[in-house]
């Protein structure tokens, strides 16, 4: 069969093999970034460390939006800028893991995001002279 500018409308080989190509990539990754972490054996047998909780098995799709947003990950980037040294920084609330003000759900202690915001910093803001 050809269209109107004689080029044949079967599709190729080469073609073909780039759609496949296309489509399992597109899957892989659809699977790794919306599969919420399992909490089955691979998590218990790591230990009990605040790295290795699994703190975002019970998030709900607007805070997980809201989490990517504020680019929040179960570890921080600047180790001083992590979860537990922040004012918004909930402790045991969730158990081992923490609570945030400006989600919900369980953050990890050791966890770290762009609304970072030291303990004490809005005290010294404002000092009477």
């Amino acid at each position: 069969m050809k269209n109107e500018n004689g080029e044949s409308k079967a599709v190729g080989r080469r073609r073909s093999l780039q759609l496949l190509g296309m489509g399992v990539a597109a899957g892989g990754l659809f699977v790794l970034t919306g599969c919420p972490k399992s909490s089955g054996s691979g998590g218990a047998s790591k230990g009990s460390s605040a790295s290795d909780l699994d703190c975002d098995s019970t998030i709900d799709d607007t805070s997980r939006g809201l989490r990517k947003t504020l680019q929040y990950s179960d570890k921080a980037v600047a180790p001083e800028k992590k979860c537990t040294a922040c004012s918004q920084y909930e402790a045991g609330k969730y158990g081992d893991c923490g609570a945030c003000k400006l989600f919900t759900g369980p953050v990890n202690p050791n966890g770290g995001c762009l609304s970072f915001a030291p303990k004490g910093a809005e005290a010294g803001a404002a000092k009477p002279t």
